[in-house]
């Protein structure tokens, strides 16, 4: 009908279906704010669907119409609205699991709500007080019939208020307006702190932008925040205090100090004991505030120097990875000449990365022997094993590592390894392969002298694959000769497996590291090469 108003809302000459998606589309926005005793804040403001609750004027609208023998009457356009209004309120259907299911979520087993604590903030160069709230407890029982009773209504504000036991704030706006008044009495324009003895005035506006406030033992405390502080700090009175510190020069000799010449402490701002003194002197506990230091301990350098024998270069290793960025595990064993041997780390695990292909091209080259296997049986792809075996070794290529070792199987692999005496080699680890210096340099000691494999034609074969490995900026970048290896790099690891043939004789060098690169790996072959040739 004309001037037909549901709600507050006009649908005169609207059609029925379209008023009806209308208004009970609105009443499904419609917030049922929920406040707890004289909280001026509400708690929660759920729309009727979160509490159960469908709201719906289908049957009022349909029930709004304008018979034909009414619009025959002359003028009835103006006055039949009087006559033949709407209900005044929808239905309501109600799902109190829905209801039941929201109430405990928002509000658990009871309805405690904490009171907040008044604080204070910095506003302008002002601590301003953050109003404190009442908390209360009340019955759960009482809030779901509450909410199951409410019966919204779009042109009216409904407002569901549960009653409340109060409780108050320990810290009240009045005690924390005091603090505050307290506080910038005390702080005046500015506190001053002496640094070296000469007074630099830090403003109050920029004291109180470090504070922070909490409630302990319901008192209202402040702290200032170190982080916010320190780049203050550093920049206008570090610079003041600092002294650097002189540099203390260690010999040593192997793993033994020769002479120590010791430098001088420095000095720099303590942040955290300068704001402490502040504290004190605003709060009258200090005379003066003071900017505190920290002692600086001079710089360390080393001047090393070993001897060309395993103590030597354990030594130099050890102290190489101590002086240097990362993880390592090293392992030297030479096969003529002096017959040394020298480690740091070598039974330290690693995740192998792709130096477990070693020992998948030894499984590999067993079954070849054995005669199970033949070196044009197909792998992956259109490859066979020949093509494969040269793959894996010298591109490291992670589909034919990954075929050759699932049709070997990770326990025959596994128990292989441990039967050559790789004893902390293993592939069955939730963990990942994993492998130590000590196994790698082992594998590779007995691949070379011909303890591993029956047939020497299965060793030159792994050997040569190794010498034209693709990889080459970690061992071989370091030393002189050639060198047969192989390398592993995943993620922060990185690893070289190497049979050096050098001028100075054949050994064996295994670096494995975590978070180094392959240029210090060179670097430290470099020096393992250069003090074995002495």
């Amino acid at each position: 009908m004309p001037f037909t108003v549901v709600d507050g809302i006009t649908l005169g000459g609207w059609k029925k279906s379209d008023a009806i998606k209308q208004i009970d589309g609105d009443y499904t926005k419609k917030k049922i704010p929920l406040y707890f005793g004289l909280a001026e804040k509400a708690y929660r403001m759920p729309v009727p669907a979160e509490i159960g609750l469908k709201v719906s004027s289908e049957t009022r609208i349909n029930k709004t119409d304008y018979p034909w023998y009414l619009r025959i009457v002359p003028t009835s356009i103006l006055w039949v609205h009087f006559i033949n209004k709407p209900q005044a309120k929808p239905s309501y259907q109600r799902d109190s699991a829905v209801l039941a299911a929201y109430v405990n979520k928002e509000l658990g087993t009871s309805c405690d709500v904490k009171p907040q604590n008044a604080s204070l903030k910095l506003s302008g160069e002002t601590l301003k007080v953050v109003p404190s709230h009442n908390g209360g407890t009340c019955d759960v029982n009482v809030v779901k019939k509450m909410l199951s009773d409410v019966k919204p209504m779009l042109n009216n504000n409904i407002r569901v208020t549960v009653p409340v036991k109060v409780i108050a704030p320990v810290i009240n706006n009045e005690a924390a307006r005091q603090q505050g008044e307290d506080l910038q009495k005390k702080a005046g324009a500015g506190v001053a702190i002496m640094v070296n003895s000469t007074p630099q005035t830090i403003p109050m506006s920029q004291l109180f932008s470090w504070i922070d406030f909490s409630v302990v033992e319901e008192k209202l405390i402040y702290t200032f925040n170190e982080v916010r502080a320190s780049a203050y700090l550093n920049k206008e009175v570090a610079p003041k205090l600092a002294v650097d510190s002189g540099i203390t020069t260690v010999d040593t000799h192997d793993f033994v100090e020769v002479s120590r010449i010791v430098g001088a402490n420095g000095k720099k701002l303590d942040v955290g004991k300068t704001l402490a003194n502040i504290k004190s002197f605003i709060d009258g506990d200090a005379e003066q505030a003071v900017a505190a230091t920290a002692v600086v301990s001079p710089r360390v350098v080393f001047s090393r120097s070993y001897s060309p024998n395993d103590v030597g270069l354990s030594a130099l290793m050890q102290q190489y990875s101590q002086d240097h960025a990362g993880i390592y595990g090293v392992s030297l064993v030479e096969l003529s000449g002096q017959n040394r041997r020298a480690s740091f780390n070598n039974t330290k695990s690693f995740t192998t990365a792709s130096t477990y292909k070693l020992f998948v091209a030894y499984s590999a080259l067993k079954r070849v022997e054995e005669g199970s296997w033949h070196w044009t049986d197909p792998i992956v792809d259109v490859r066979n094993l020949s093509t494969c075996f040269d793959d894996m070794i010298v591109k490291s290529d992670n589909a034919c590592a990954g075929a050759l070792l699932k049709k070997v199987g990770y326990k025959p692999i596994t128990d292989e390894a441990k039967a050559q005496g790789f004893v902390d080699t293993s592939f069955l680890g939730s963990n990942g392969i994993k492998t130590t210096p000590a196994d790698l340099s082992l594998f590779l000691a007995k691949l070379q002298t011909g303890q591993i494999l029956t047939q020497q034609a299965s060793r030159d074969r792994l050997i040569g694959a190794m010498k034209r490995n693709v990889y080459r900026s970690g061992i071989p970048a370091g030393v002189n000769g050639v060198v047969a290896d192989k390398v592993g790099f995943l993620d922060g690891l990185l690893h070289d497996a190497s049979i050096v043939y050098a001028p100075t004789g054949t050994y064996v060098l295994v670096i494995m590291t975590d978070g180094s690169s392959w240029k210090t790996i060179a670097d430290l072959a470099s020096k393992v090469e250069a003090l074995r040739s002495q």
